[in-house]
């Protein structure tokens, strides 16, 4: 299956590796290694995580406070559409689906 990042979404997950890079050294690159392996889950098998709603899925980040938001558009595509702060404004992200 392929990834799409939506563009407000990348800049999200840039955002919050500089952050926790700035809190202290090394955590940004942890940031990164578990966003990508769950990005690999959700490559492998998306339907298998838990539903934010109707047909918005959501895959939590382990260790950090952020879960990734994205659709199953087809049978070769998912979108992300934010990687999201869990104690941050809830469904900020949603005017960003089409």
């Amino acid at each position: 299956m392929r990834i799409k990042i939506h563009e407000l979404a990348l800049k999200e997950y840039n955002d919050a590796i500089r952050w926790y890079e700035q809190q202290s050294k090394g955590l940004g690159k942890k940031f990164n290694k578990a966003v990508n392996i769950q990005l690999k889950k959700i490559k492998k098998n998306p339907g298998w995580f838990l539903k934010e709603s109707d047909n918005i899925y959501k895959a939590y980040i382990p260790k950090f406070p952020y879960k990734i938001l994205f659709t199953i558009e087809d049978d070769d595509l998912i979108v992300l559409w934010a990687f999201a702060h869990m104690h941050r404004k809830p469904n900020y992200w949603q005017s960003r689906k089409i």
